[in-house]
This record gives C-alpha cells, structure tokens and sequence, in this order.
C-alpha cells in the first residue's frame, strides 16, 4: 500500500539580484502579495497557513516573505526572509533567513542501536522502515552574502530587470544564446553562515533528548546562462558549493561536503495545445571527503554532516517520491528529466477571488528522476543499483513567482512535494 505523503519548503528562494515586473509595473513600484494554503500528511495531520511577500520596500530589488502555518497535531512552523538587500552602490547583495518549528512527528533516517546484521540507516540498501520518530524542534539561521561580477549580462549592472507579459517573458534575456561567461548570463560568487540546531526527544518510547547543532559556511560559483533564470526557456546553469563546519562555537562536529549541479533547458517552442514548451534536465553530485566510518563498525560515522546537509535524497528538491532525508551517506548521485507545458489556456485572471492572486500561467510537468547514495564516491555510485521514481507535476506563477506541486511514485509508495521555485533553480541548493 503507497503511503502518501507531503513535505512544504520552508526556505522562501531568492534568485541573486532577480527583478520580476508585469509589463504594467516599474521597478520603483511596491509589490506585494499573500497566498492561503492547506495540506494534510500523516506526521503532522492536517496544516493550515498563509504565505506572503512585499516587494520594493526598503529598496526597488528587495523584497521580504514570510510563512507560517499550524497543523492538528499541534506541530507549528515559522519562517521568514529578506532577499536582495544591496549594500550601498556596490555589487554586493545579502539575504536573511531565519526559521522556527516544532513538530509532534518528525522523522530521521538514523542509527541508534548500530546493530550491524543491518544495512546502515539511509543507506542504499536500507530499509525503508529504519527510522526514529519523537517530538522534534529546530531554528535555522542563514546569512547571505553575494557579489555579482561584472561579467556577461551584469558587465553594467548588477541587477536582472525581468518584464513579463502573462508570465512569459518579454524583455531581452541575459543568457543562453551562447555558452561564455564574459559575454552572456550571470556570474556569481556568494558565501553563506548558516546555523541549525534540532533536537528529538519521546522517541521509541525514550524520554532523552537527542541533539544536532551544525554552524559553519557554504562557498558558491554559480554560472546562470538561461534566458530567464525564474522559467527557463533555454540555456544552462552550472554551480559548485563547497561546505563547511569548522567544529566551533557548540557546533556537535566539524564536516566539508562538496556539490557540483548543472542544468540543461531546451526550448520546443510553441503549438496549437502549448503556448510554451521546454526539456529541462539535471545532475547533480555530492560528497563529503570528512565522512570516516569505523573499521570496527560500519555504523559508526564521524565527521558528518547533520540532517538537512550533504549528501542527502529524498523530498522536494531531489527523489521526490520518497520522504525528507530517505537516503544519506557519504556521496550521492542525482539525474532527471523534465517536460513543462504550460497551455495555450490561461483565463485564471478572470476567475472570481483567483484573481486576486494574479495568476498567469498554470505548467502540468510529467518528470523522472534517478539516484543513489553511497560509502565512497566511485564509477559505481554513478550507474548501479540507481533508485527510480516518475510523477507528474502542477506549477503555477502567482505575483511573478512558482509555486509548484509534484506528484511522484517509487518502490517505497508515493508522495506529494509542494515547493516554491522550479527545480534545478535555487542558488545555493
């Protein structure tokens, strides 16, 4: 029997120096906008919230959210974020993010009782069953610092002024008719602090309280050569991140994790069904070069990263069939594919009360997805014994940003992911 489950993105996105206008709006004009939601999983029951957003506020580019949501389970959640702060004249921007929950249910992919007859937690071969439950809380902060180079499409400027008509867009685009940093797209060199801390207690019966404190940075390169990097048409993008945990402050161990993510899109033009048609595929690989296992037992890991971090599958972002952090390991593969269609029918604008939600288009996006993880990175970990999953998904551009809903199966049943940008698109993720 499938086991149907939701995971809700809690990380509001910023795209670097992004501006989005409709083709009636100007960069000095405040925007602003909210969007009610509800959801219903079998570890937080059924949630209710509301999502917003002001933009133009502080500063034409910057913009500021926030979310917050309760469930019947007496589960809580809330975040917030400002992105796109500009530090006087110069070329550099920062964001803040800051995120706050308590969950009745929450589940990890860990060993406790390193019992070795057993594949190791999140491993490849694990059990899908092999998880600890219990009351958990979290804070997550992050500390955002870019700077766009003056290269490509921001030789000039720093900022990507975007206007759309019906959410297509209608100005020049910055990237993807050539591959060449120096002439077309956006170069960005960014570095983030980020702190979390979680704690799971009433676990399997026991009262004591487990606890994962991480705090460190992540270095990014990011090269976006699409022509529109919110709804890609064409082009590509490519990032490598770098992470670390230095071990100070009350971090629980210090760990280095490496990313390489690249993006390909493909333009299939239009028809007499879709006003707007492109391929989007993906890969993505990570490792954690810190990760030693004990020669005594395999179960026993140092120098890792916590939940949340490194090589990680599983959830809205990668292995959308299967839940948040299903497979964790040393290194990790990811591939997919996807086909987004968005019909020539868009007469959302004119609907009683959806509307007010200035939705423009609607994508229906059928996808596959590959991956797996592993205990060293090798010619293995890229082409044997890769998970599968396929579903379909419903995006939807509301006040110029994507909300998406995905719909996946795999082996281990099937779930729904609901997320805000488009995949393969987060810098920093």
């Amino acid at each position: 029997m499938a086991v149907v489950t939701c995971a809700l993105s809690v990380s509001l996105p910023s795209l670097a120096q992004i501006v989005t206008l409709d083709k009636s709006q100007t960069i000095d004009e405040k925007r602003s906008g909210w969007l009610p939601y509800f959801f219903a999983t079998d570890s937080l029951g059924t949630a209710v919230g509301v999502g917003g957003g002001l933009g133009g506020v502080m500063q034409p580019q910057s913009s500021v959210f926030g979310t917050v949501f309760l469930t019947s389970n007496d589960s809580a959640l809330l975040s917030g974020a400002i992105n796109n702060l500009r530090l006087g004249n110069s070329r550099l921007f920062t964001d803040s993010f800051l995120l706050v929950d308590h969950f009745t249910d929450q589940r990890f992919y860990a060993d406790l009782d390193y019992d070795l007859s057993n594949a190791k937690a999140g491993s490849n071969d694990s059990d899908e069953d092999d998880f600890i439950s219990g009351v958990s809380d979290e804070i997550t902060f992050q500390q955002t610092l870019r700077y766009s180079l003056p290269i490509g499409s921001n030789a000039e400027d720093p900022l990507s002024i975007y206007t759309l008509d019906q959410g297509l867009l209608q100005s020049a685009p910055t990237g993807g008719k050539e591959w060449n940093p120096m002439t077309s797209g956006r170069t960005t060199l960014a570095t983030r602090f980020f702190y979390t801390y979680r704690d799971l207690s009433e676990y399997d019966g026991n009262e004591e309280q487990l606890e994962a404190k991480t705090n460190g940075l992540d270095f990014w390169l990011e090269y976006d050569n699409t022509d529109f990097p919110r709804n890609p048409s064409y082009g590509s993008r490519q990032q490598f991140k770098l992470t670390r945990d230095f071990g100070w402050f009350d971090s629980s161990n210090s760990w280095t994790n490496l990313e390489l993510d690249m993006t390909k899109y493909v333009n299939l033009g239009t028809s007499g069904l879709f006003k707007h048609q492109a391929l989007a595929f993906n890969f993505w690989t990570s490792n954690t070069p810190t990760w030693e296992t004990s020669p005594n037992n395999a179960q026993q890991v140092t120098n890792r990263p916590p939940p949340g971090y490194g090589s990680q599958l599983g959830g809205f972002d990668r292995m959308r069939a299967y839940p948040n952090g299903r497979f964790r390991d040393k290194s990790a593969v990811y591939y997919a594919a996807e086909v987004r269609l968005t019909p020539q029918f868009q007469k959302m604008r004119d609907w009683p009360i959806i509307k007010y939600f200035e939705v423009d288009w609607f994508q229906v996006v059928p996808f596959v997805e590959a991956g797996r993880v592993s205990d060293e990175y090798n010619s293995n970990l890229l082409t044997k014994d890769l998970k599968l999953d396929a579903g379909i998904g419903l995006r939807v551009m509301a006040f110029r940003t994507v909300f998406r809903l995905d719909f996946a199966v795999s082996e281990e049943g099937a779930a729904f992911q609901a997320m805000i940008s488009q995949p393969f698109s987060r810098p920093g993720n």
